[in-house]
């Protein structure tokens, strides 16, 4: 198959599995290879900086994302997929029941609407793979394994980095697209795209004016440590006073830095999520609830946890009251050790 007619294929194919764009790299490429050094040498200081936080895994993963030739011996090339997954669409649905008028409230990130996205992706990627044909050898990557997603995704030219460590794509007006890597065993011609941004991000910087937290300073990695994705999400330990001030309302992500990737969102496109239901519904009844939900990385105790860290900021009565019921209640370890904290 030409250069012309892959091309012609690929983008077919892409929108046919669903995705939002593609690209394909063939794994000699140079600027691969060199963008892999650099990236290496910068992931490296800031593993050793710990500004990773509690978040181990990276360290555990860093020597196979360093080499994926190693990692993939068997690739050729590699297919790079983005998608939204409705991220950001004021119609995608959710499993979490609408909150009372007068509920107690936490908020759950955009993103965590529609089926996982990783779910999604692998889907995805399991059809492009059957596309392709049969006696293709291929694996698909999608946030969960030893892949620099971010660094195949700007090297194919579907995007740029943008000051919240993101990925930005030219023909939306955000960032919100994931990324998915298949890799095969087969020499396919390179899809190589150029981003034609309407901006650059050094003219804007709203993502970083927007943090709340300061974990998004200009010309700075990232300070995972401040984040409120990742005290939500990653931290699974107790979080400080400090800490449960700067995850303001959010039980889960936030959405800070990507609604303002401009334009921002007309319509608030969180979660919301009565804290007295999240406490008080059976713990196996949650987790059957977001089985097929992006929270279900976090899990239930996590959710539960950084509900208790809301209603101790809260000063309302029914907070109170519902603190006295947790204490009373909980048969987690970890909750209690949030709620006698501080």
């Amino acid at each position: 198959m030409s250069s012309e007619a892959f091309r012609l294929w690929l983008a077919e194919a892409a929108a046919r599995v669903g995705a939002h764009s593609a690209a394909c790299i063939r794994m000699d490429n140079p600027l691969l290879k060199k963008r892999i050094v650099e990236n290496n040498a910068l992931v490296s200081d800031w593993l050793k900086a710990g500004l990773h936080g509690e978040m181990d895994y990276l360290e555990r993963m860093f020597a196979a994302k360093s080499d994926p030739w190693k990692t993939f011996p068997f690739a050729r090339s590699v297919i790079v997929l983005t998608f939204t997954n409705r991220w950001g669409d004021p119609a995608a649905t959710h499993p979490f029941p609408p909150p009372p008028d007068d509920a107690l409230l936490g908020y759950i990130s955009a993103y965590a609407k529609e089926v996982d996205y990783h779910s999604n992706g692998q889907a995805m990627l399991g059809e492009l793979k059957t596309l392709l044909g049969e006696n293709i050898e291929a694996e698909a990557a999608v946030d969960t394994k030893a892949v620099y997603e971010r660094l195949f995704a700007t090297v194919g030219g579907l995007g740029v980095i943008g000051g919240n460590d993101l990925l930005r794509v030219p023909d939306r007006t955000n960032v919100r697209v994931f990324i998915g890597c298949l890799f095969v065993d087969a020499e396919l011609p390179e899809v190589i795209r150029e981003p034609k941004m309407p901006f650059a991000c050094n003219d804007c910087l709203a993502c970083i004016k927007k943090c709340p937290t300061d974990a998004i300073r200009f010309g700075e990695p990232i300070d995972a440590r401040k984040c409120i994705s990742y005290l939500t999400i990653e931290k699974r330990s107790v979080l400080n006073r400090k800490e449960g001030e700067m995850i303001g309302d959010w039980l889960f992500g936030c959405d800070e830095c990507t609604v303002v990737c401009p334009p921002k969102d007309k319509v608030d496109t969180r979660i919301p999520v009565d804290l007295e239901w999240l406490l008080k519904t059976p713990a196996a009844q949650l987790r059957r609830l977001i089985r097929s939900n992006a929270v279900a990385y976090a899990g239930v105790t996590q959710l539960r946890k950084n509900a208790v860290v809301l209603l101790k900021k809260s000063h309302l009565p029914a907070a109170g009251e519902l603190l006295d019921w947790v204490d009373k209640k909980t048969g987690s370890a970890l909750i209690r050790d949030q709620y006698t904290a501080w």
